[in-house]
């Protein structure tokens, strides 16, 4: 009786993982937020918020970029909050626009010495510019 009822899940994890296939062997891929720094000063203490979850970085040296991946699962607009190394003072930004649906994005913020940002949004299968490239946006 044993050997029948381990014979009976062997057989049934065998059907489950064949009609399943697609999905256990094909995971979706995640969206990327690319922080930049273009300030003179390191970013401290920086937060992204998109669809109620939060990624946090400590620190981005002047002239550096972080990638962040994420999944989201409703449409979100970003929160960006973050100190200067520098100065006193948190500053935030909020803004851009992600869209829930199957086309993957790469979310480029640019932070410069005022504290302005720069969004934009690209299809995440084109390359990372690199730094000191100059890209056509």
């Amino acid at each position: 009786m044993k050997k029948l009822i381990i014979l009976a899940l062997v057989v049934f994890a065998g059907w489950y993982g064949w009609n399943h296939r697609d999905q256990l062997l094909h995971r979706e891929g995640s969206h990327e937020a690319v922080i930049k720094n273009d300030a003179s000063t390191s970013l401290e203490r920086v937060r992204l918020t998109v669809d109620g979850q939060t990624m946090v970085k400590e620190s981005i040296p002047a002239g550096e970029s972080i990638v962040l991946p994420f999944k989201i699962n409703n449409d979100s607009d970003f929160k960006l909050v973050w100190q200067w190394g520098n100065r006193q003072g948190e500053r935030t930004w909020e803004g851009g626009m992600i869209a829930r649906g199957p086309m993957l994005q790469r979310h480029v913020f640019e932070v410069d010495d005022d504290g302005n940002v720069t969004y934009h949004a690209e299809p995440k299968g084109q390359p990372v510019p690199s730094e000191g490239s100059s890209g056509g946006s």
